[in-house]
């Protein structure tokens, strides 16, 4: 027994020496679809930026650095998931089995189509054919991943039994998201291509993505909330996820006026008026109900905050809801010509550079420590 103690001993003094490294970062394996809520907050941050590049210069070169940084950020990511997925695929087939975790491969198509969609943006005046091959490449993967969630995830959730299924929340609006986000992509991406028929089914593909997470994201946003208005309580981890629905408005508002100037184009003068006034109204009901949807996502992350909530991956969702309300506003102020518009952007923006430093320092300190 003398002699087992002793190489007991011994090896926790060798693995000691070795330090503490490999097992903090064993602390923060697996590393799930949850770390692309980061891909998609920097990649959104640089498009929101780049818009308003328009009225500061300067601000393409801050947008360019960003772009870089969302880059590097979903390098980083996509190639720790794979290593992770390769090295435990029971794990990662159990992941995909299991409620709490799929919803977050929505993530996964919105990270990509968010830096997809800022290489577009901030990138096409530099290398315009990289730019918009990369543009594509990522718009078609994440468009294809997100059509997936979307319509595979409400499935799950029909044929899983109530018991099973847990306690609705917003957490569940995430698999059905992407395609409006694919919506706004695609219809910056309909720049790209010579008029035609090309683009006329590009825009047509996007309007019936665009109805498609209406039409999912309304069932699962009622669900939801009205578990919240019941009296359900809001456990503390998925505070921040009630941000997500404001993602859902400012996304389908910026895709909402994306898709007119390429309209435009493709429709007769009569068409086009009836689309215009139609888009200007869904962005002004949409708007009004996402900053609702803000004042109460801000008034449940303030009680949680109070009620000790600590850092989590979950904060990410204060970025790329906040980034989609700026994007939102800026498109809508582009289509009406309304400088206040913008300068609401703006002041989105600026909220959204903060939340974002902060989720980048806690994430980099969780990577590396196992600790926020």
């Amino acid at each position: 027994m003398t002699r087992i103690s002793a190489t007991i001993q011994a090896r926790e003094r060798l693995e000691a020496s070795a330090g503490a490294r490999p097992r903090r970062w064993a602390r923060i394996y697996p590393v799930g679809p949850q770390w692309f809520g980061a891909v998609m907050g920097t990649g959104i941050l640089a498009t929101c930026v780049q818009r308003l590049a328009v009225f500061v210069p300067g601000l393409h070169w801050v947008a360019l650095a960003l772009l870089m940084l969302a880059w590097g950020v979903l390098a980083v990511v996509a190639a720790a998931f794979t290593l992770d997925a390769v090295r435990c695929p029971d794990r990662f087939r159990t992941g995909l089995s299991d409620l709490n975790t799929v919803p977050f491969y929505g993530s996964v198509a919105m990270g990509l189509l968010a830096v997809g969609a800022a290489t577009h943006a901030v990138s096409d005046t530099h290398l315009p054919v990289a730019a918009a091959a990369a543009a594509w490449a990522l718009w078609g993967v994440g468009t294809l991943l997100g059509v997936v969630t979307a319509v595979g995830f409400p499935v799950r959730l029909l044929i899983t039994s109530p018991v099973d299924r847990g306690v609705p929340t917003p957490v569940w609006v995430l698999p059905v998201v992407p395609p409006m986000v694919s919506a706004a992509g695609g219809a910056s991406l309909a720049a790209t291509l010579p008029p035609g028929v090309g683009v006329s089914a590009l825009l047509v593909g996007c309007a019936g993505l665009f109805v498609l997470t209406l039409v999912l994201g309304a069932g699962v946003l009622v669900s939801a909330y009205g578990h919240v208005l019941r009296g359900g309580s809001v456990p503390l981890p998925i505070s921040p996820s009630f941000w997500i629905p404001v993602g859902v408005a400012g996304q389908s508002t910026a895709a909402a006026n994306f898709l007119l100037p390429s309209a435009e184009h493709a429709l007769s003068s009569s068409a086009y008026t009836v689309l215009h006034t139609a888009g200007v109204a869904y962005s002004a009901v949409a708007l009004s109900l996402g900053t609702v949807a803000a004042a109460v996502a801000l008034r449940i992350t303030l009680h949680a905050l109070r009620r000790g909530m600590t850092f989590s991956l979950g904060w990410w969702s204060f970025t790329f809801p906040v980034g989609t309300m700026s994007l939102g506003l800026s498109a809508f102020g582009t289509t009406l010509a309304a400088p206040w518009l913008h300068v609401a952007a703006t002041v989105v923006c600026a909220c959204l550079c903060a939340t974002v430093s902060l989720c980048l320092v806690l994430s980099t300190r969780l990577w590396s420590t196992g600790r926020a």
